[in-house]
């Protein structure tokens, strides 16, 4: 009967006074019975502290801050890549897909914040490709660091199927792959009641499609004539702070402009319909700090563009290690709560 609601309640013994057993790292963190928590943490001459409250649900301890951040007003932003229609076709949907449906008759703008979540340590994991014809092949992806995988690709043996294994006690997870697809993109994370790793279905790109998607990554863009590209990424995002106010200008190129005001940090996409016998031209960033906008030059057929975003960094604040307490995760392991800081999978003891 034991809910993630009631979960706390049920494991009086999780409260008391720890101390993080980490290289180069020390923290102390004490969780009271009434969850409320108070935690210090000093590396490399920084140090941070905080309160908050905490939670325990299944096997999983979140510690929230209590601290109120001012929204962030000076961002940095930077034009990652644009998207034609024909990008964003999906040849195997009849109707080209959601994307393709929705920038049919709208300018897509997505916004991505640039930070990642820290990416936790994981077994070893064996990467299966099967093929029209011939045996198969592994890979052992072996970090967990998101990084590519490549194949030797051939017209006469062409792939038709991956899977992924994390220990050889559990079921292979298998995807089926459409015969023209060269790369493919896999978002993978852990599940934290089980701690197994799960997967998302990989997004699948043609030849043509992977040459536009990686002109500006030359290494792949070299690779991917002769082979196929598997690019395993961790699929949680890092909670963005709060902004204030950013406007976004929409110039055409007959010379007419207009705009948006971009408010919540966690909407990641604006539209703007598409005027009938113009095109996108330009695409602006005004902070409420700036006087003139920062302005990004777009190609004629774009219809869906990234623009990566960050706080930009304040020297003072580098040294303020608080931040690591905003919103963080550990997994409770008998006498161990675990945590990565970034240095590495470690341990809360009393």
């Amino acid at each position: 009967m034991a809910s993630g609601v009631n979960a706390a309640t049920q494991t009086p013994g999780i409260a008391g006074h720890y101390r993080l057993q980490a290289r180069e790292i020390v923290s102390r963190l004490s969780l009271a019975p009434d969850n409320t928590f108070d935690a210090m943490i000093e590396y490399a001459g920084a140090e941070g502290s905080a309160k908050g409250r905490w939670k325990l649900v299944d096997n999983t301890l979140t510690l929230t801050s209590d601290a109120v951040e001012p929204p962030a007003e000076n961002l940095l932003f930077n034009l990652r890549r644009t998207h034609s229609l024909a990008d964003l076709k999906d040849a195997h949907q009849p109707d080209g897909g959601d994307r393709f449906k929705q920038a049919q008759s709208n300018y897509v703008l997505n916004l991505r914040y640039a930070r990642s979540s820290p990416v936790p340590s994981i077994a070893p994991v064996m990467v299966s490709f099967e093929f029209t014809q011939g045996p198969a092949t592994q890979l052992l992806w072996n970090n967990a660091v998101g990084r590519q995988l490549y194949l030797p690709y051939s017209e006469q043996r062409t792939l038709t199927r991956v899977g992924l294994q994390s220990s050889a006690d559990q079921p292979q997870q298998w995807f089926a792959i459409a015969p023209q697809t060269r790369t493919l993109t896999l978002n993978w994370k852990v599940d934290r009641t089980t701690g197994q790793m799960t997967y998302d279905k990989p997004d699948e790109l043609g030849l043509m499609q992977s040459q536009q998607f990686f002109r500006n990554a030359p290494k792949a863009l070299a690779q991917i004539d002769r082979n196929y590209i598997l690019t395993l990424l961790y699929g949680v995002t890092a909670e963005p702070p709060a902004i204030k106010p950013v406007d976004i200008y929409w110039s055409f190129d007959d010379g007419s402009q207009t705009s948006q005001r971009w408010t919540d940090s966690r909407q990641q996409q604006l539209l703007m319909p598409a005027p009938v016998g113009k095109t996108l031209k330009k695409l602006g960033v005004q902070l409420s700090n700036e006087q003139s906008p920062q302005w990004f030059e777009i190609a004629a057929d774009s219809r869906a563009i990234d623009l990566m975003w960050d706080e930009r960094v304040n020297p003072a604040q580098m040294r303020d290690l608080s931040g690591v307490f905003k919103t963080i995760e550990l997994e409770v392991k008998g006498d161990c709560l675990a945590v990565d800081l970034g240095n590495g999978l470690a341990c809360y003891r009393q």
